[in-house]
């Protein structure tokens, strides 16, 4: 069996690879990483240029349901579609007239992917839990934040 002291320092005796020490010949574990030319979002692009990477087309609306319409919840103002027991992402179907969106802000479009609900991730969700969720975070009239991304082409 190996024993190894502590704070014993490896770079003298070579124990440590090439690659961990640097220029300067101090070591550093792990090796510190090359310098990256992917902008901050993370993509693959320069720094400035537009990405056509569906994160960059999320939608996030605010939107809450009339309660002046009668009978009307989330669950039949906003149609939802997919869900993991039909093997897909849920998705938005048809949007009623009764659903209300923040003064200034995006509307959702049928056939979105539903990504998050009132800050929950909804993707593994079944179709009912979907609709579970959205007349819970809507109950009232109350508004609630849904966030989408276009579909896939």
């Amino acid at each position: 069996m190996l024993q190894v002291p502590l704070n014993q320092d490896f770079s003298k005796e070579g124990i440590v690879s090439d690659a961990a020490v640097s220029s300067s010949g101090s070591s550093s574990f792990p090796p510190a990483a090359a310098p990256s030319t992917h902008s901050a979002a993370g993509s693959s692009e320069p720094a400035g240029e537009k990405s056509d990477h569906w994160s960059s087309q999320v939608v996030e609306a605010i939107v809450s349901v009339g309660s002046s319409i009668e009978g009307t919840t989330a669950g039949t103002a906003i149609t939802v579609l997919g869900g993991s027991d039909n093997g897909e992402f849920p998705y938005l179907g048809e949007i009623s007239a009764g659903v209300r969106y923040q003064k200034g802000g995006p509307s959702l479009a049928p056939g979105a992917l539903l990504l998050e609900v009132q800050g929950q991730r909804v993707a593994g969700y079944t179709q009912r839990d979907v609709v579970a969720w959205i007349n819970h975070c809507t109950r009232n009239g109350n508004p609630c934040v849904i966030r989408t991304a276009p579909p896939g082409k």
